[in-house]
């Protein structure tokens, strides 16, 4: 307060108060860096580079204004441990993350033939030059040590560069894991020679070796163990995003710290984190902002980094001569020969392993080897060691050292693109110009469809759309400037050539090699996609982390085995009954079950069946282990060294001796030839015997003199009287069998999952494949591959399911509950956003969810199959009505068939609804008849318990499509058809049973036509089922005009039938999804169902709309039902709607009469 009363100028107050200069230098670097960042988008040089730049522009600076000093000074002279500590961590963790390790594992051979050979001759052959070369009198063991900074690499700049451009995923990774892990030997080589050349100490082997071995095999390990340890951790923590991003934060600097204070490679250990963790170990929902977190911080960091390396570089720089000048030079250029050497004599044993080594990526590899902060930390170490002579080492090292990274950032980092494009690894082959020409047509389909909409609407109709049409245009990211070829002239159906013999033009036919790029290309693409169906799956809650995981990792495995692809054989081991545990349960089972007692027969002699009866019955048993636990305490008294009740003891000996000859009697007269095949049997001989030794020897050595080898043979006799515990142990092998089974029922409950997975993934992949490869040829032989591999996924699945179906129940019952729980999530954040709800409100509900959510980690691993009658009540059409469920209970029949049994024949007439109730069953025959023109294909399927079969073709009564046969014993529930029909006219009240019918089919239908469209690609099945949850089926007659697309309406697909545009004459055939830019359709077949997807801003439907509805949905009166049922009969095929405007009788007794008396019977 003083100071403010004696200022008389407001400036004066600020210069009064001593400022925290060093925080207005970093977050003042922060905000330059922010405008850096933004003019660079206009200019192609490195970010780091133009930072490193206006470093040293800061720091030369300083030198001619004390005011700028004054900001500098704490980072010219930062502690280089507190660098490397402050921003490594951040750096290595981030590149960790991001690198794929199915291809970090493959290259390993190659990082470290490249980071420990190679640092090691680096290192030696630029100590030869500093030494013999330049005159500054250095020892070998400060040449070594000046070797091993400048070998060092930082792999950041290049690595990012690298991935922008699209080249090989295998060469930033080799240049990034070179750099790690040459970073750790390079450290190693520079603390033994600095102690060398400080100290001159001799060499240690032992402490080497130790040391060593800390840093090559401790810091992995200790990477290994933090990283389960975050794993265990995550897997109990849902959707708590700031939770999850402080652990990986810190566990990247706590790992990193406690490696260097135990003495090894923190870069390493840190490394080993960042690989083993992955983004599926996170909750779905945190993806965006973990990602966006570490994105955050790497991008802070290199810009604080080489922005204090710069103004390090310029006070290093202060005392520069022409000498110093040329020895930079000189060394420069002799760091990359020798760089260049070393790779080319390392290349032999490189090109033999991981992914190969081709002379365009040694040259990436000299090029790209860039100097950064970790060289200038290993600088400013050797500068700040006062042990070293000042002006001829210290000074020296700084000055070279520094010299060496600003050449290496501002030639090598600058050019290094330019030097891509002239290696030829930036040019973009064929089969990826194919398939950017196929996504930007998609894009511009997309956006001719929102333009369309947008025309309609009435605050925007009078917007200059040519105009918006020019500005919205997409452009070839791939075509240059100075390109000739458009890129049309890489369509398969654009691309044309002359014949040789009469010039005409005909369809060019790709060569062998081109076709097989192509192919290679979009098998890439499917297992990418599959990648992405994976992880769908887990973030809609169905599928788990640890089966999300599996399956990512096998399809990135896949993507390295050319021509391969995820088979059924690659996700059945994770389900197959093998291990320890089986052969555990084996085991214990045998030992308790040896012997059933059901397959003995008691004896007829009175005594022998007594003694049956008494050694089989619960309280004998129970009995013995009493006995057996009074037995322990006088064994264990004997073992005092002092006891007065030695005869006491040995008289209890006797009697329990005694008792135990008595039950193996009893046992054996009971048993008779059995008793002595059963294992528990034969342990009850073996402590018989040891017993009766035991007693002979204390009987005939216990009082006499003995000497000492006869002592320690009495006692080791008695601890043989402990073994009578171990008839205990038959009374924990059932919960031992239990702890088996249950470990068990995981594996396997983890194994339906993946298959699961894995089968939905080739479904959803077969639905897109047209628009991941516009080749017809490997489109065909794409959905071949697929169609086959989900057959079998499908089949083994079921088979599994039919062995064990308590745990496929379990699994389906899991997700189930995790996907729901994620609607309801999604639901409260609607609320929230549309202000129906307060945060408050928000995370009370949210915390409901979480609970429950959490208590699926212990959800158990099996659940009893569903009997008939709660299958028939989880039907979807049924909406839990009890009073149709009571119809349908009356007249449903239960079913049985064998294996081979035909359950339905193709080209018969439907005879009613079969719901599988257990077993599984073959599909084979055309698709479904959706009343269209469009082609069907033939089909294999297999389904299980809980399908529906048969539903289609009961309501159109056309001829059934396919023949379904029994591959196990099945079990169905059939529903007739004329109890179907009748059911119909019983229950008339909209909505209709026949109407519900209806709308589950259609939108069973449409997820597949929906799931088909490029628009909806990034949906998961979760999100395509809450859109459809409001859509309505409504019925288009032939010839009959309907307005869509007219504000009220978000979607509109053809479920049954076929319609055509008005204007276009395009056709719409079932199943498709109407494209937008259609405003007004005409029915073209006899029925058309149409499933509208009401819009947001659409009003429910009123009581006209309601009645429209009824009208084209409606039922016919009791004279028309039954002539709908005997067309059945008669042989007409024909779906028929009868419209009337008449009510329907209100007296349906005469129906109930006529309804089936058949019950359902269990």
């Amino acid at each position: 307060m003083v100071t403010i009363a004696n200022n008389t100028s407001g400036w004066n107050i600020i210069n009064a108060n001593h400022q925290p200069e060093i925080l207005i230098t970093i977050f003042g670097a922060c905000l330059f860096g922010a405008i850096v960042r933004t003019l660079l988008k206009s200019l192609k040089l490195p970010y780091t580079v133009v930072m490193f730049v206006c470093g040293i522009l800061m720091g030369t600076l300083s030198f001619h204004y004390e005011a700028v000093d004054a900001y500098t000074t704490e980072l010219a002279n930062i502690n280089p441990e507190l660098l490397i500590h402050t921003f490594m961590p951040v750096l290595i963790f981030s590149c960790a993350f991001e690198i794929e390790s199915h291809i970090f594992w493959k290259s390993l051979p190659q990082v470290l033939l490249l980071a420990i050979p190679g640092i090691i001759i680096s290192t030696a052959m630029i100590a030869v030059i500093v030494v013999k070369v330049f005159p500054y009198n250095w020892d070998w063991y400060t040449g070594m040590m000046f070797g091993s900074i400048v070998s060092t690499t930082d792999p950041f700049l290049s690595s990012s560069l690298l991935r922008t451009l699209g080249t090989a995923k295998a060469l930033p990774l080799l240049i990034e894991g070179e750099s790690l892990f040459g970073d750790g030997a390079s450290y190693i080589l520079f603390d033994a020679f600095k102690n060398f050349a400080t100290n001159l100490v001799p060499f240690e082997a032992s402490s080497f070796s130790v040391k060593l071995i800390l840093q090559i095999l401790g810091s992995p390990l200790l990477g290994f163990i933090m990283a389960k340890f975050v794993m265990f951790w995550l897997s109990y923590i849902f959707n708590d995003g700031l939770i999850e991003i402080t652990i990986s934060l810190a566990t990247a600097y706590i790992t990193f710290y406690v490696a260097q204070w135990l003495g090894m490679s923190g870069v390493i250990a840190v490394l080993m984190v960042g690989l083993f963790l992955d983004i599926v170990n996170f909750s779905p929902e945190v993806e965006v902002f973990l990602l966006r977190f570490w994105e955050m911080l790497t991008y802070l960091a290199n810009t604080l980094i080489f922005f204090t390396v710069g103004i390090v570089v310029s006070k290093a720089f202060q005392h520069l001569v022409l000498n110093d000048f040329f020895n930079i030079i000189v060394l420069y250029f002799a760091v990359y020969i020798i760089r260049l050497i070393t790779i080319v004599v390392l290349s032999p044993l490189l090109v033999r392993v991981g992914y190969g080594f081709r002379w365009q990526w040694a040259s990436v590899c000299v090029w790209g080897g860039t100097k950064g902060a970790f060289c200038l930390s290993l600088t400013l170490m050797a500068f700040q060691e006062t042990a070293l002579d000042e002006q001829t080492v210290r000074d020296k090292i700084l000055i070279l050292a520094n010299g060496v990274v600003v050449l290496a950032l501002l030639i090598n980092a600058t050019t290094l693109s330019k030097v891509l494009n002239l290696l030829g690894l930036c040019d973009v082959s064929m089969a990826k110009r194919m398939a950017m020409y196929s996504a930007v047509q998609r894009v511009t389909e997309s956006s001719q469809n929102t333009l369309s909409m947008l025309k309609i609407d009435r605050y925007l109709a009078d917007a200059n759309w040519v105009i918006a049409e020019d500005r919205v245009s997409v452009e070839d990211p791939y075509k240059t400037s100075t390109e000739q070829v458009s890129i049309e002239d890489f369509s398969p159906t654009a691309r044309m050539t002359n014949c040789p013999d009469c010039e005409s033009n005909i369809p060019y036919v790709p060569s062998v090699r081109e076709r097989d790029d192509m192919m290679e290309e979009a098998r890439m693409r499917v297992l990418k996609a599959q990648k992405t169906s994976y992880w769908k799956q887990y973030s809609s809650g169905m599928l788990n982390r640890q089966a999300a995981r599996t399956l990512i990792s096998i399809a990135d495995n896949m993507s390295d085995l050319k021509g391969k692809f995820i088979t059924v054989q690659d996700v059945k081991k994770y389900w197959e009954l093998k291990g320890v545990f089986v052969i555990i349960l084996k085991k214990l089972e045998d030992w308790l079950y040896n012997v059933k007692v059901d397959k003995l027969k008691p004896s007829r002699n009175v005594w022998l069946k007594w003694c049956y009866q008494l050694v089989f019955s619960t309280s004998f048993e129970y009995f013995m282990y009493v006995l057996i636990l009074l037995n322990i305490f006088p064994i264990v008294l004997e073992f005092r060294p002092e006891t007065h009740y030695d005869i006491t003891l040995k008289v209890l000996n006797y009697i329990f001796c005694l008792c135990y000859v008595v039950e193996a009697v009893l046992k054996a007269l009971a048993m008779r030839k059995a008793y002595i095949f059963n294992h528990w049997n034969q342990f009850d001989l073996f402590i018989l015997i040891m017993s009766a030794v035991d007693i002979y020897i204390e009987t005939q050595f216990g009082l006499a003199q003995i000497n000492i080898q006869m002592i320690r043979m009495v006692r080791m006799f008695k601890m043989f009287r402990l073994t009578r515990a171990l008839r205990l142990v038959k009374i924990m092998i059932p919960k031992m069998i239990e702890v088996t089974n249950r470990h068990i029922s995981k594996q396997l409950s983890f194994g339906y999952d993946i298959g699961k997975g894995y089968v939905i993934g080739e479904e959803d992949i077969s639905k897109i494949i047209d628009h991941i490869s516009d080749d017809k040829g490997i489109s065909k032989e794409l959905k071949s591959v697929l169609e086959k591999n989900r057959q079998e996924g499908a089949r083994a699945l079921g088979f599994l399911q039919r062995d064990h179906p308590e745990i496929a129940i379990s699994v389906k019952t899991r997700q189930a509950i995790r996907a729901v729980l994620n609607s309801e999530r999604d639901t409260i954040h609607s609320l929230m956003s549309g202000g129906l709800l307060d945060e408050v409100e928000v995370a009370k509900l949210q915390q409901m969810i979480e609970i429950k959510m959490k208590k699926l980690t212990k959800f158990p691993p099996t659940i009893s199959a569903p009997t008939a009658e709660e299958l028939l009540r989880s039907l979807p059409w049924l909406s839990k009505d009890p009073a149709q469920i009571q119809f349908f209970k009356r007249v449903a029949q239960l079913l049985f068939f064998d294996f081979g049994d035909i359950i339905i024949q193709e080209n018969h007439p439907p005879s009613g609804i079969h719901l599988i109730v257990s077993g599984m069953v073959k599909i084979s025959g055309r698709n479904p008849d959706l009343g269209s023109k469009k082609a069907r294909n033939q089909q294999t399927d297999y389904r299980s318990c809980g399908t529906i079969l048969g539903e289609l073709n009961c309501l159109t009564q056309q001829p059934m499509e396919v023949t379904i046969t029994s591959e196990t014993a099945t079990q169905t529930c059939l529903i007739p058809i004329d109890s179907l029909l009748e059911a119909f006219d019983v229950f008339p009240e909209h909505p209709s049973l026949e109407y519900k019918i209806w709308l589950s089919l259609a939108v069973k239908i449409s997820t597949t036509a929906i799931m088909e469209n490029i628009n909806y690609q990034g949906w998961s099945y979760r999100q395509i089922c809450n859109h459809l949850a409001k859509a309505y089926v409504l019925d288009l007659e032939v010839n009959r005009k309907l307005n869509i697309y007219d504000g009220s309406m978000e979607d509109v697909v053809v479920v049954y039938g076929s319609c055509d545009d008005v204007q276009s004459l395009c056709s719409y055939n079932a199943p498709t999804l109407i494209s937008r830019t259609t405003h007004r359709i005409v029915g073209t077949a006899n029925i058309t169902k149409l499933l509208i997807v009401p819009s947001a801003s659409a009003k429910p439907m009123d009581s006209k709309s309601t009645i429209d509805l009824e009208k084209n949905t409606s039922l016919p009166c009791l004279r028309h039902a039954a002539q709908r049922r005997s067309s059945r009969t008669t042989g007409s095929g024909m779906l028929k709607t009868v419209l009337s405007n008449g009510s329907v009788l209100e007296d349906m007794k005469v129906v109930e009469q006529e309804l089936s008396t058949v019950r359902l019977e269990s």
